[in-house]
């Protein structure tokens, strides 16, 4: 009997644990890769703090970047190639 009451207050702990919003820490690894690009926090990517979508300038180029690669996933050291749009304008503008 008391390993019955046990079992199911588990359950219903465990239920409750999933039930719970949460943040989501999918790719909270992004950032600490990211950082050494200047990251400080999801927004370096992403409009919103918790990530996801919308995607900032530099999160719409990641993704397209993905499609592009034919890749599963997006992989932060793609960003050695990435140039701001001002800054690609910039030189566009400098071609003779």
């Amino acid at each position: 009997m008391k390993g019955t009451k046990l079992f199911i207050a588990f359950i219903i702990l465990a239920v409750v644990i999933i039930a719970l919003p949460r943040r989501s820490f999918a790719y909270p690894p992004f950032v600490a890769k990211a950082k050494k690009f200047g990251a400080k926090d999801c927004t370096f990517c992403h409009v919103n703090e918790e990530g996801g979508e919308p995607y900032n300038e530099r999160g719409v180029w990641l993704r397209d970047e993905k499609e592009r690669r034919k890749a599963d996933v997006v992989d932060v050291e793609w960003l050695t190639d990435y140039k701001p749009k001002s800054e690609q304008d910039k030189k566009e503008k400098e071609k003779p």
